[in-house]
Protein backbone atom coordinates (compact mmCIF):
# COMPACT_ATOMS: atom_id res chain seq x y z
CA UNK A 1 0.00 0.00 0.00
CA UNK A 2 1.38 3.40 -0.92
CA UNK A 3 1.95 6.13 1.61
CA UNK A 4 -0.71 8.24 -0.09
CA UNK A 5 -3.38 5.57 0.10
CA UNK A 6 -2.48 4.51 3.65
CA UNK A 7 -2.88 7.97 5.17
CA UNK A 8 -5.28 10.84 4.96
CA UNK A 9 -4.17 13.76 2.81
CA UNK A 10 -6.04 16.13 5.15
CA UNK A 11 -3.58 16.93 7.96
CA UNK A 12 -4.40 18.33 11.36
CA UNK A 13 -4.98 22.09 11.11
CA UNK A 14 -3.46 24.45 13.65
CA UNK A 15 -5.88 26.33 15.88
CA UNK A 16 -3.42 29.23 16.18
CA UNK A 17 -2.09 30.28 12.73
CA UNK A 18 1.12 32.31 12.75
CA UNK A 19 3.37 33.77 10.05
CA UNK A 20 6.57 32.14 8.78
CA UNK A 21 9.11 33.95 6.64
CA UNK A 22 11.30 31.45 4.78
CA UNK A 23 14.67 32.74 3.56
CA UNK A 24 15.57 30.72 0.49
CA UNK A 25 13.29 29.37 -2.22
CA UNK A 26 15.07 26.17 -3.19
CA UNK A 27 13.79 22.66 -2.59
CA UNK A 28 14.12 23.03 1.20
CA UNK A 29 12.27 26.34 1.29
CA UNK A 30 9.45 25.28 -1.03
CA UNK A 31 8.93 21.95 0.74
CA UNK A 32 8.78 23.72 4.10
CA UNK A 33 6.35 26.30 2.70
CA UNK A 34 4.06 23.60 1.34
CA UNK A 35 4.17 21.64 4.59
CA UNK A 36 3.35 24.69 6.72
CA UNK A 37 0.52 25.80 4.45
CA UNK A 38 -0.98 22.31 4.59
CA UNK A 39 -1.44 22.72 8.35
CA UNK A 40 -2.81 26.26 8.16
CA UNK A 41 0.08 28.68 8.79
CA UNK A 42 0.86 31.81 6.75
CA UNK A 43 4.02 31.59 4.64
CA UNK A 44 6.16 33.99 2.62
CA UNK A 45 9.22 32.64 0.78
CA UNK A 46 12.06 34.96 -0.27
CA UNK A 47 14.39 33.77 -3.06
CA UNK A 48 17.24 35.97 -4.29
CA UNK A 49 17.42 34.40 -7.77
CA UNK A 50 14.78 34.41 -10.48
CA UNK A 51 12.70 31.29 -10.90
CA UNK A 52 14.59 29.86 -13.87
CA UNK A 53 17.92 30.16 -12.07
CA UNK A 54 16.48 28.65 -8.89
CA UNK A 55 15.12 25.63 -10.78
CA UNK A 56 18.60 24.57 -11.92
CA UNK A 57 19.45 21.63 -14.15
CA UNK A 58 20.93 18.27 -13.32
CA UNK A 59 19.47 15.19 -11.75
CA UNK A 60 18.14 14.41 -8.30
CA UNK A 61 17.44 11.05 -6.68
CA UNK A 62 14.45 10.65 -4.38
CA UNK A 63 14.92 7.73 -1.96
CA UNK A 64 11.89 6.08 -0.34
CA UNK A 65 12.12 8.13 2.86
CA UNK A 66 11.64 11.25 0.69
CA UNK A 67 9.11 10.00 -1.83
CA UNK A 68 6.82 8.69 0.93
CA UNK A 69 6.52 12.23 2.34
CA UNK A 70 5.60 13.70 -1.03
CA UNK A 71 3.14 10.85 -1.66
CA UNK A 72 1.51 11.66 1.69
CA UNK A 73 1.24 15.30 0.62
CA UNK A 74 -0.79 14.26 -2.42
CA UNK A 75 2.01 14.55 -5.00
CA UNK A 76 2.23 10.91 -6.05
CA UNK A 77 0.67 11.36 -9.50
CA UNK A 78 2.67 14.52 -10.24
CA UNK A 79 5.93 12.78 -9.33
CA UNK A 80 5.24 9.58 -11.25
CA UNK A 81 4.31 11.58 -14.35
CA UNK A 82 7.89 12.91 -14.45
CA UNK A 83 10.12 10.51 -12.54
CA UNK A 84 11.62 7.16 -13.40
CA UNK A 85 11.25 4.38 -10.83
CA UNK A 86 14.43 2.44 -10.18
CA UNK A 87 15.14 -0.71 -8.21
CA UNK A 88 18.62 -1.51 -9.51
CA UNK A 89 22.24 -0.43 -9.01
CA UNK A 90 24.98 -1.48 -11.43
CA UNK A 91 28.66 -1.26 -10.47
CA UNK A 92 31.83 -1.14 -12.55
CA UNK A 93 35.45 -0.05 -12.36
CA UNK A 94 36.17 3.52 -13.39
CA UNK A 95 39.57 2.81 -14.95
CA UNK A 96 38.79 -0.44 -16.79
CA UNK A 97 35.04 -0.50 -17.20
CA UNK A 98 35.00 -4.04 -15.77
CA UNK A 99 31.60 -5.06 -14.40
CA UNK A 100 31.57 -5.65 -10.63
CA UNK A 101 27.96 -6.73 -10.24
CA UNK A 102 24.52 -5.36 -9.51
CA UNK A 103 22.12 -4.92 -6.65
CA UNK A 104 18.34 -5.06 -6.89
CA UNK A 105 16.43 -3.38 -4.07
CA UNK A 106 14.46 -5.93 -2.09
CA UNK A 107 10.77 -5.67 -3.00
CA UNK A 108 9.58 -6.40 0.55
CA UNK A 109 11.95 -3.81 1.98
CA UNK A 110 10.71 -1.17 -0.45
CA UNK A 111 7.10 -2.05 0.37
CA UNK A 112 7.81 -1.61 4.08
CA UNK A 113 9.19 1.88 3.45
CA UNK A 114 5.89 2.97 1.82
CA UNK A 115 7.91 4.87 -0.75
CA UNK A 116 9.69 4.37 -4.05
CA UNK A 117 13.18 5.14 -5.33
CA UNK A 118 12.68 7.82 -7.99
CA UNK A 119 14.99 9.68 -10.37
CA UNK A 120 14.12 12.98 -12.05
CA UNK A 121 15.54 16.38 -12.87
CA UNK A 122 15.99 19.02 -10.20
CA UNK A 123 13.86 21.41 -12.28
CA UNK A 124 10.97 18.93 -12.41
CA UNK A 125 10.99 18.43 -8.65
CA UNK A 126 11.26 22.18 -8.14
CA UNK A 127 8.23 22.86 -10.34
CA UNK A 128 6.12 20.23 -8.58
CA UNK A 129 6.86 21.69 -5.15
CA UNK A 130 6.46 25.29 -6.32
CA UNK A 131 3.09 24.61 -7.98
CA UNK A 132 1.83 22.73 -4.92
CA UNK A 133 2.99 25.45 -2.50
CA UNK A 134 1.30 28.18 -4.55
CA UNK A 135 -1.87 26.09 -4.86
CA UNK A 136 -1.99 25.78 -1.08
CA UNK A 137 -1.65 29.54 -0.62
CA UNK A 138 2.06 30.15 -0.04
CA UNK A 139 3.56 33.40 -1.32
CA UNK A 140 6.90 33.25 -3.14
CA UNK A 141 8.93 36.33 -4.09
CA UNK A 142 11.81 35.93 -6.53
CA UNK A 143 14.61 38.49 -6.83
CA UNK A 144 14.28 39.19 -3.10
CA UNK A 145 17.80 39.11 -1.67
CA UNK A 146 18.06 39.15 2.12
CA UNK A 147 21.05 41.23 3.27
CA UNK A 148 20.41 41.35 7.02
CA UNK A 149 18.62 39.16 9.54
CA UNK A 150 17.54 40.28 13.01
CA UNK A 151 16.35 37.20 14.94
CA UNK A 152 15.48 39.22 18.05
CA UNK A 153 13.09 41.49 16.14
CA UNK A 154 12.12 38.65 13.77
CA UNK A 155 12.90 40.92 10.82
CA UNK A 156 14.88 40.73 7.59
CA UNK A 157 16.12 43.53 5.36
CA UNK A 158 16.17 43.12 1.60
CA UNK A 159 18.74 44.57 -0.78
CA UNK A 160 16.04 47.05 -1.80
CA UNK A 161 15.88 48.36 1.78
CA UNK A 162 12.49 46.81 2.45
CA UNK A 163 11.95 45.43 5.97
CA UNK A 164 9.84 42.31 6.44
CA UNK A 165 8.87 40.53 9.65
CA UNK A 166 7.13 37.36 10.77
CA UNK A 167 6.46 35.33 13.89
CA UNK A 168 9.17 32.82 12.90
CA UNK A 169 12.12 33.15 10.52
CA UNK A 170 13.21 29.97 8.73
CA UNK A 171 16.69 29.91 7.19
CA UNK A 172 16.65 27.69 4.09
CA UNK A 173 19.28 29.49 2.01
CA UNK A 174 22.04 26.90 2.11
CA UNK A 175 25.50 26.54 3.58
CA UNK A 176 26.71 29.89 2.21
CA UNK A 177 23.51 31.82 2.92
CA UNK A 178 22.95 34.69 5.31
CA UNK A 179 20.87 32.59 7.73
CA UNK A 180 23.71 30.28 8.76
CA UNK A 181 26.02 33.27 9.19
CA UNK A 182 23.40 35.10 11.26
CA UNK A 183 23.05 32.20 13.66
CA UNK A 184 26.80 31.52 13.93
CA UNK A 185 27.87 35.16 13.98
CA UNK A 186 30.43 34.39 11.27
CA UNK A 187 30.71 32.91 7.80
CA UNK A 188 31.34 29.18 7.77
CA UNK A 189 32.80 27.77 4.53
CA UNK A 190 33.75 24.33 5.83
CA UNK A 191 36.94 22.37 5.23
CA UNK A 192 37.88 21.28 1.69
CA UNK A 193 38.20 17.53 1.16
CA UNK A 194 40.09 17.87 -2.12
CA UNK A 195 37.12 16.40 -3.99
CA UNK A 196 34.48 18.09 -6.10
CA UNK A 197 31.36 16.95 -7.90
CA UNK A 198 31.09 17.87 -11.57
CA UNK A 199 27.36 17.87 -12.24
CA UNK A 200 25.89 17.86 -15.74
CA UNK A 201 23.58 16.18 -18.25
CA UNK A 202 24.33 14.04 -21.29
CA UNK A 203 21.69 13.99 -24.08
CA UNK A 204 20.67 10.37 -24.69
CA UNK A 205 20.70 10.93 -28.46
CA UNK A 206 24.45 11.47 -28.27
CA UNK A 207 25.02 8.15 -26.48
CA UNK A 208 22.37 5.78 -27.92
CA UNK A 209 24.14 2.57 -26.86
CA UNK A 210 24.51 3.75 -23.29
CA UNK A 211 20.91 4.99 -23.13
CA UNK A 212 19.71 1.65 -24.47
CA UNK A 213 21.62 -0.17 -21.74
CA UNK A 214 19.97 2.02 -19.10
CA UNK A 215 16.58 1.13 -20.56
CA UNK A 216 17.36 -2.59 -20.66
CA UNK A 217 18.40 -2.47 -17.01
CA UNK A 218 15.03 -1.02 -15.99
CA UNK A 219 16.27 2.49 -15.23
CA UNK A 220 19.29 1.28 -13.33
CA UNK A 221 21.74 3.63 -11.66
CA UNK A 222 25.30 3.18 -12.89
CA UNK A 223 28.13 3.65 -10.40
CA UNK A 224 31.81 3.47 -11.36
CA UNK A 225 34.42 3.11 -8.60
CA UNK A 226 37.86 4.66 -9.16
CA UNK A 227 41.03 5.72 -7.41
CA UNK A 228 40.02 9.05 -5.96
CA UNK A 229 37.29 9.31 -8.59
CA UNK A 230 33.80 7.94 -9.19
CA UNK A 231 30.88 8.35 -11.57
CA UNK A 232 27.14 8.17 -10.86
CA UNK A 233 24.79 8.19 -13.86
CA UNK A 234 21.04 7.65 -14.28
CA UNK A 235 18.27 8.45 -16.76
CA UNK A 236 16.00 11.50 -16.35
CA UNK A 237 13.43 13.29 -18.52
CA UNK A 238 12.07 9.85 -19.30
CA UNK A 239 15.12 8.52 -21.10
CA UNK A 240 15.94 11.71 -23.02
CA UNK A 241 18.90 12.65 -20.82
CA UNK A 242 21.38 11.01 -18.51
CA UNK A 243 22.25 12.79 -15.25
CA UNK A 244 26.03 12.57 -14.87
CA UNK A 245 27.91 13.25 -11.63
CA UNK A 246 31.68 12.89 -11.54
CA UNK A 247 33.53 12.84 -8.23
CA UNK A 248 37.07 13.97 -8.91
CA UNK A 249 39.88 16.25 -7.87
CA UNK A 250 38.73 19.75 -6.94
CA UNK A 251 40.30 22.17 -9.42
CA UNK A 252 39.22 25.44 -7.82
CA UNK A 253 37.86 27.17 -4.77
CA UNK A 254 34.36 27.51 -3.37
CA UNK A 255 32.37 25.87 -6.20
CA UNK A 256 28.59 26.05 -5.65
CA UNK A 257 25.40 24.66 -7.17
CA UNK A 258 24.27 28.10 -8.32
CA UNK A 259 27.43 28.70 -10.36
CA UNK A 260 27.10 28.74 -14.14
CA UNK A 261 28.12 25.52 -15.93
CA UNK A 262 31.68 26.19 -17.08
CA UNK A 263 33.71 22.98 -16.83
CA UNK A 264 34.54 20.81 -19.83
CA UNK A 265 34.20 17.35 -18.33
CA UNK A 266 36.79 15.66 -20.63
CA UNK A 267 39.40 18.01 -19.18
CA UNK A 268 38.88 16.85 -15.59
CA UNK A 269 38.51 13.08 -16.00
CA UNK A 270 41.62 11.01 -15.42
CA UNK A 271 42.30 7.42 -16.49
CA UNK A 272 38.66 6.78 -17.33
CA UNK A 273 37.70 3.58 -19.16
CA UNK A 274 37.18 3.81 -22.90
CA UNK A 275 33.56 2.67 -22.63
CA UNK A 276 32.91 5.57 -20.22
CA UNK A 277 34.84 8.10 -22.28
CA UNK A 278 32.04 8.15 -24.84
CA UNK A 279 29.66 9.21 -22.08
CA UNK A 280 32.07 11.96 -21.02
CA UNK A 281 32.51 13.32 -24.55
CA UNK A 282 28.76 13.84 -24.88
CA UNK A 283 28.45 15.74 -21.61
CA UNK A 284 27.38 19.37 -21.52
CA UNK A 285 29.48 21.81 -19.53
CA UNK A 286 29.35 20.94 -15.85
CA UNK A 287 28.90 22.85 -12.62
CA UNK A 288 31.73 22.23 -10.14
CA UNK A 289 30.58 21.89 -6.52
CA UNK A 290 33.28 21.55 -3.89
CA UNK A 291 32.89 18.70 -1.40
CA UNK A 292 33.48 20.22 2.03
CA UNK A 293 33.14 18.95 5.56
CA UNK A 294 31.25 21.21 7.96
CA UNK A 295 31.12 21.09 11.72
CA UNK A 296 27.91 19.98 13.36
CA UNK A 297 26.09 22.99 14.74
CA UNK A 298 25.23 22.72 18.42
CA UNK A 299 22.09 24.79 17.84
CA UNK A 300 19.83 25.21 14.82
CA UNK A 301 17.71 27.74 16.73
CA UNK A 302 19.02 31.22 17.48
CA UNK A 303 19.47 32.15 21.14
CA UNK A 304 18.51 35.71 20.22
CA UNK A 305 15.11 35.04 18.74
CA UNK A 306 12.91 32.94 16.52
CA UNK A 307 15.29 31.98 13.72
CA UNK A 308 15.56 28.27 12.88
CA UNK A 309 17.76 26.68 10.21
CA UNK A 310 16.70 23.83 7.92
CA UNK A 311 18.26 21.97 5.01
CA UNK A 312 21.77 22.82 3.89
CA UNK A 313 21.76 25.93 6.08
CA UNK A 314 21.59 23.67 9.14
CA UNK A 315 23.49 20.62 7.90
CA UNK A 316 25.41 20.89 4.60
CA UNK A 317 25.58 17.51 2.84
CA UNK A 318 28.19 16.46 0.30
CA UNK A 319 26.83 17.31 -3.16
CA UNK A 320 25.36 14.62 -5.38
CA UNK A 321 24.52 12.23 -2.56
CA UNK A 322 21.18 10.47 -2.22
CA UNK A 323 20.06 11.91 1.09
CA UNK A 324 20.89 15.63 0.93
CA UNK A 325 17.58 16.60 -0.67
CA UNK A 326 15.70 14.06 1.43
CA UNK A 327 16.95 15.51 4.71
CA UNK A 328 15.90 19.02 3.66
CA UNK A 329 12.35 17.86 2.89
CA UNK A 330 12.22 15.83 6.10
CA UNK A 331 13.12 19.03 7.99
CA UNK A 332 10.15 20.88 6.54
CA UNK A 333 7.82 17.97 7.18
CA UNK A 334 8.80 17.69 10.85
CA UNK A 335 8.62 21.44 11.47
CA UNK A 336 5.12 21.59 10.02
CA UNK A 337 3.95 18.48 11.84
CA UNK A 338 5.01 19.99 15.17
CA UNK A 339 3.44 23.37 14.42
CA UNK A 340 0.16 21.72 13.42
CA UNK A 341 -0.34 21.38 17.20
CA UNK A 342 0.25 25.08 17.90
CA UNK A 343 -2.53 26.53 20.05
CA UNK A 344 -0.80 29.50 21.71
CA UNK A 345 2.20 31.77 21.24
CA UNK A 346 3.99 30.40 24.29
CA UNK A 347 4.50 27.08 22.46
CA UNK A 348 6.55 28.54 19.61
CA UNK A 349 10.00 28.32 21.22
CA UNK A 350 9.39 24.85 22.63
CA UNK A 351 8.31 23.59 19.20
CA UNK A 352 11.43 25.06 17.58
CA UNK A 353 13.66 23.28 20.07
CA UNK A 354 11.65 20.08 19.70
CA UNK A 355 12.34 20.28 15.96
CA UNK A 356 16.05 20.61 16.67
CA UNK A 357 15.95 17.70 19.11
CA UNK A 358 14.14 15.43 16.65
CA UNK A 359 16.32 16.21 13.66
CA UNK A 360 19.91 16.59 14.82
CA UNK A 361 20.80 12.98 15.60
CA UNK A 362 19.02 11.67 12.50
CA UNK A 363 20.77 14.13 10.18
CA UNK A 364 24.17 13.65 11.81
CA UNK A 365 24.03 9.88 11.29
CA UNK A 366 22.76 10.09 7.72
CA UNK A 367 25.34 12.70 6.74
CA UNK A 368 28.15 10.56 8.15
CA UNK A 369 26.81 7.69 6.06
CA UNK A 370 26.83 9.81 2.90
CA UNK A 371 30.46 10.81 3.43
CA UNK A 372 31.25 7.13 4.01
CA UNK A 373 29.58 6.30 0.68
CA UNK A 374 31.78 8.80 -1.15
CA UNK A 375 34.92 7.36 0.41
CA UNK A 376 33.61 3.85 -0.37
CA UNK A 377 33.27 4.78 -4.06
CA UNK A 378 36.62 6.57 -4.34
CA UNK A 379 38.71 4.23 -2.17
CA UNK A 380 42.17 3.06 -3.27
CA UNK A 381 44.61 0.41 -2.11
CA UNK A 382 43.86 -2.82 -0.20
CA UNK A 383 40.40 -1.70 0.93
CA UNK A 384 39.30 -1.06 -2.65
CA UNK A 385 40.79 -4.35 -3.84
CA UNK A 386 38.97 -6.28 -1.11
CA UNK A 387 35.71 -4.47 -1.90
CA UNK A 388 35.95 -5.25 -5.62
CA UNK A 389 36.90 -8.89 -5.05
CA UNK A 390 33.97 -9.41 -2.70
CA UNK A 391 31.53 -7.82 -5.15
CA UNK A 392 32.83 -9.88 -8.07
CA UNK A 393 32.50 -13.03 -5.98
CA UNK A 394 28.89 -12.32 -5.11
CA UNK A 395 28.09 -11.44 -8.71
CA UNK A 396 29.57 -14.75 -9.87
CA UNK A 397 27.16 -16.51 -7.51
CA UNK A 398 24.22 -14.49 -8.81
CA UNK A 399 23.87 -12.59 -5.54
CA UNK A 400 23.18 -8.94 -4.78
CA UNK A 401 26.60 -7.36 -4.33
CA UNK A 402 25.69 -5.16 -1.33
CA UNK A 403 24.46 -8.08 0.75
CA UNK A 404 26.51 -10.48 2.84
CA UNK A 405 29.68 -9.83 4.77
CA UNK A 406 32.17 -7.02 4.38
CA UNK A 407 32.06 -3.25 3.97
CA UNK A 408 29.37 -3.39 1.30
CA UNK A 409 27.01 -5.09 3.75
CA UNK A 410 27.38 -2.15 6.11
CA UNK A 411 26.35 0.21 3.33
CA UNK A 412 23.28 -1.91 2.57
CA UNK A 413 22.15 -2.10 6.19
CA UNK A 414 22.43 1.68 6.47
CA UNK A 415 20.20 2.00 3.41
CA UNK A 416 17.55 -0.25 4.96
CA UNK A 417 17.42 1.79 8.16
CA UNK A 418 17.53 5.19 6.46
CA UNK A 419 14.92 4.34 3.81
CA UNK A 420 12.46 2.95 6.35
CA UNK A 421 12.48 6.04 8.59
CA UNK A 422 9.24 8.05 8.75
CA UNK A 423 9.98 11.57 9.98
CA UNK A 424 6.32 12.53 10.36
CA UNK A 425 5.68 9.50 12.56
CA UNK A 426 8.62 10.58 14.72
CA UNK A 427 7.11 14.05 15.11
CA UNK A 428 3.74 12.51 16.04
CA UNK A 429 5.44 10.31 18.62
CA UNK A 430 7.12 13.35 20.18
CA UNK A 431 3.77 15.10 20.51
CA UNK A 432 2.09 12.09 22.11
CA UNK A 433 4.95 11.30 24.49
CA UNK A 434 6.10 14.81 25.43
CA UNK A 435 4.12 17.60 23.82
CA UNK A 436 0.69 16.65 25.15
CA UNK A 437 2.11 15.98 28.61
CA UNK A 438 3.75 19.40 28.65
CA UNK A 439 0.53 21.07 27.54
CA UNK A 440 -1.45 19.36 30.29
CA UNK A 441 1.13 20.52 32.82
CA UNK A 442 1.05 24.08 31.50
CA UNK A 443 -2.73 24.06 31.45
CA UNK A 444 -2.93 22.94 35.04
CA UNK A 445 -0.37 25.55 36.07
CA UNK A 446 -2.30 28.33 34.35
CA UNK A 447 -5.46 27.32 36.20
CA UNK A 448 -3.60 27.62 39.48
CA UNK A 449 -3.67 23.88 40.07
CA UNK A 450 -0.70 21.83 41.11
CA UNK A 451 0.29 18.91 38.93
CA UNK A 452 0.90 15.79 41.03
CA UNK A 453 4.08 13.88 40.40
CA UNK A 454 3.74 10.65 38.48
CA UNK A 455 5.36 8.98 41.49
CA UNK A 456 3.27 10.74 44.16
CA UNK A 457 1.57 7.72 45.73
CA UNK A 458 -0.10 9.82 48.41
CA UNK A 459 -2.00 11.64 45.68
CA UNK A 460 -3.00 8.32 44.17
CA UNK A 461 -4.17 7.06 47.58
CA UNK A 462 -6.32 10.11 48.24
CA UNK A 463 -7.93 9.70 44.85
CA UNK A 464 -8.77 6.09 45.65
CA UNK A 465 -10.21 7.12 49.02
CA UNK A 466 -12.41 9.71 47.38
CA UNK A 467 -13.64 7.13 44.90
CA UNK A 468 -14.42 4.64 47.62
CA UNK A 469 -16.24 7.25 49.68
CA UNK A 470 -18.32 8.18 46.68
CA UNK A 471 -19.48 4.60 46.32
Amino acid sequence: MSAESSRSNLPLQTSFPISFLIIGGGIAGLACALALRRVGHHVLVLEKMDRNAARAEGGVRLPPNLSKILFHWGLRDALLSKASVTTRLLFMRYESGDFLGEHVWDADMLKETRGMFLMMSHAELYDILYDAAIKHGAQVRFGAEVVDIDPEEQEVELASGEILSADVLVGADGEYGSSRSALLGERDVGTPTGLAVYDTLVPAKDIPEYAQKLSEKKNGQFVAFGKGQAVVAYAIHGTDDVAFQLYGRDTGDDGRYEDDPSVDVPQVVQDIAQKLRLLVRGARKAVRISVREHRDLEDWVSDDGRLVLIGEAAHPFPPGTIQGTAMAVEDGAVLAKLFSHLSSERQIESFLYAFQELRQARVRDVRAGEFASIFFMTADGPDAAARDAAMRGKAAQGKNVLEGEGSAEGVWEEYRVVFGYDCEDEADDWWVQWGMLRERANGASEMGASVPSLLDFSAATSQVQITVAAE
